[in-house]
Order: structure tokens, then C-alpha cells, then sequence
């Protein structure tokens, strides 16, 4: 295993999906972070991901952080958690294929 490597998020309060994704408490969409997720990791190959958990509720505007870690040959590792905060958001395993 490698190192975690960190780096920070924000889907902003005036993101499109906070006007539609429950409307007087909008939280962020689960498919947005994994897009951030895939996004970051992708490299040049495609993504498949294994596991996923969401495990609390994303609010717009609020800081987060993405820390991954590779395990093996194409296989990573990748937890969401608020900035500062030791509880995870969301937590799961990729693999990226060549």
C-alpha cells in the first residue's frame, strides 16, 4: 500500500443540484462525489468501482477532503470526510482499468 494522498473538495452552495435535490435542505448527490472521485483518479483508464458506502449526508458549501491510497495493481482505496473531522462521508474501493 502507498501513502494517502489528500486533497480538498467543495461542491458550492450555488451548485445546480442545491435548488432540486430536497428542496429547503438540499444535500449533495451521491453520483456528484463519486463523479469528483472518478475525476481524480481516473488517469487514462476507465473506472470500476467495487464497493461504495455513504455514510452521512453532504451539505453544499461544506469543506470536505478526498484521500485515496493504492492497494494493489489498479486497485484504490478513497475516503470522503468534512475538513478537520475524523467521521467518513463516504468511503469505498475503485479499480482503474487500463
Amino acid at each position: 500500500m502507498t501513502e494517502w494522498t489528500t486533497r480538498g473538495m467543495l461542491v458550492p452552495e450555488t451548485h445546480a443540484t442545491a435548488a432540486g435535490h430536497f428542496p429547503g435542505r438540499p444535500v449533495v448527490p451521491g453520483a456528484l462525489l463519486l463523479d469528483e472521485v472518478a475525476r481524480t483518479l481516473a488517469g487514462t483508464g476507465s473506472l470500476n468501482f467495487r464497493s461504495v458506502k455513504f455514510l452521512a449526508p453532504v451539505r453544499h458549501g461544506e469543506a470536505l477532503e478526498l484521500r485515496w491510497q493504492s492497494e494493489d495493481s489498479g486497485l484504490y482505496r478513497f475516503e470522503i470526510r468534512r475538513a478537520g473531522q475524523p467521521s467518513l462521508v463516504v468511503a469505498g474501493k475503485l479499480e482503474v482499468v487500463a
